[in-house]
């Protein structure tokens, strides 16, 4: 039985209006300089804290700024000019993985767990994933910790298991967890950024993911 691992932002979802809108709130609220767009994104994918001591700096007060973050999204979330909107595509790719008999899938975000259960409830996914690995659960990308608490909870090996995601990080945790990696354009990094970081594949669009998923499972499901 095949696993496939999704990240969040940038592959399921484009959170970017969610990013920069927070951003502009929390930096704002503590009177420093906000970091450009791109320097942000960059940063998609490693945990919250690591982040904010990228773009805020070692003196700032990171800690408070997380605890506003945690205040602050769940109410850009309910803003439709702000809220994550899923990628054309990922609602019915994800349907039709779960329909599949002989696949799995689990989660690895940067998001904690209190903040992604919301964003899956309201998205009607959280009934496909049996492994959700979170910031608060494992060290940030791209420590393998996620992918490998993600293969015990489902009793997966790695060999039989896929992470997809969108970003550097995600693709060296998959190579220290020795799981392959395939990455998705439309994120937040770019291809050849994804290629330098070892990915095995990168796809352009969900219905080239949708294949290369499928394509990988039945021919699994026949070696078997």
């Amino acid at each position: 039985m095949k696993l496939v691992i999704f990240d969040f932002d940038g592959t399921l979802v484009d959170s970017r209006k969610l990013i920069v809108e927070s951003n502009r709130v929390v930096f704002g609220q503590f009177g420093l300089a906000l970091p450009s767009e791109d320097e942000s994104l960059s940063l998609v994918g490693m945990s919250l804290e690591l982040v904010l001591r990228r773009l805020a700096g070692a003196d700032a007060p990171v800690e408070k700024m997380v605890a506003t973050y945690r205040h602050v999204l769940p109410l850009l979330r309910v803003d439709p000019a702000y809220a994550e909107v899923p990628f054309c595509g990922a609602a019915d790719l994800l349907a039709a993985l779960a329909e599949n008999n002989n696949v799995r899938l689990g989660i690895a975000t940067a998001h904690v767990s209190h903040t992604i259960a919301p964003a899956l409830e309201r998205f009607g996914w959280q009934s496909y994933f049996c492994t959700v690995q979170t910031a608060d659960k494992a060290p940030s990308k791209p420590h393998p910790g996620m992918l490998l608490q993600a293969l015990s909870e489902a009793d997966v090996k790695a060999s039989d298991a896929i992470m997809v995601g969108d970003t550097a990080f995600d693709i060296e945790m998959a190579r220290a967890a020795c799981v392959r990696g395939v990455a998705v354009s439309w994120g937040y990094h770019r291809p050849d950024r994804l290629r330098g970081a070892g990915a095995s594949r990168v796809v352009n669009d969900m219905s080239e993911l949708r294949d290369c998923l499928f394509e990988t499972i039945s021919s699994a499901s026949e070696q078997s």
